[in-house]
């Protein structure tokens, strides 16, 4: 997994990119998994930090899908158990499909280091801005998932990718569609027969 971060995502967390890691196994690791995994869509997130009840909160996208993950209140120290929670939601939104949590197992399991790059993609920049202000206006719409005084953010999480579509362009056409339904569509895809891995 790689996660591209907006300038001021990297500056606030600290974020090493690959390159900047002292030591030369965990330089050698990151490098290797952002050389084998760019441009790989669904491996590929880009990360924008943006402030709720001035507590720090991350905006993640998913480069193929749209498919979006909030976290909430997120320290420094936490950063390192980003992706984790991103896998933790991926399996909420699907936990009424056996077949794609079977196939996110798969999913994870060949992919399981996670590194930063800057973000670049302008595509994706503009989605996280269209996001955190229409969808989630600058971070009020968390309000509406706060139960007893608790912010969930599995709730909304779900709620996001299965209820607010989004657009792309396809041959010059505006499509919209369901971020959950795209990446189950797309991970499906990836998996089918015939391309060399189990299909579940």
């Amino acid at each position: 997994m790689i996660i591209y971060a907006t300038k001021q995502t990297v500056d606030r967390y600290g974020i090493r990119m690959p390159d900047e890691f002292e030591n030369p196994r965990v330089r050698a690791l990151a490098h290797s998994t952002y050389e084998r995994e760019r441009g790989d869509g669904l491996l590929e997130w880009g990360a924008k930090l943006f402030y709720f009840d001035r507590r720090k909160c991350i905006q993640f996208c998913n480069f193929a899908s749209k498919l979006t993950v909030i976290l909430a209140d997120i320290k420094k120290n936490e950063l390192k158990f980003a992706p984790n929670a991103i896998a933790e939601n991926l399996f909420n939104i699907y936990s009424d499909d056996k077949k794609m949590t079977a196939l996110l197992e798969r999913f994870f399991a060949e992919h399981p280091i996670a590194c930063y790059s800057k973000l670049t993609d302008r595509s994706i920049i503009s989605t996280l801005n269209r996001t955190q202000s229409d969808y989630l206006y600058d971070g009020y719409r968390l309000y509406d998932f706060i139960e007893d005084n608790i912010l969930h953010t599995l709730k909304l999480n779900k709620v996001i990718n299965k209820e607010n579509p989004v657009s792309k362009n396809v041959n010059g056409k505006r499509e919209y569609f369901f971020p959950a339904e795209e990446f189950a569509a797309l991970l499906k895809a990836r998996y089918a027969p015939g391309k060399g891995r189990l299909f579940m």
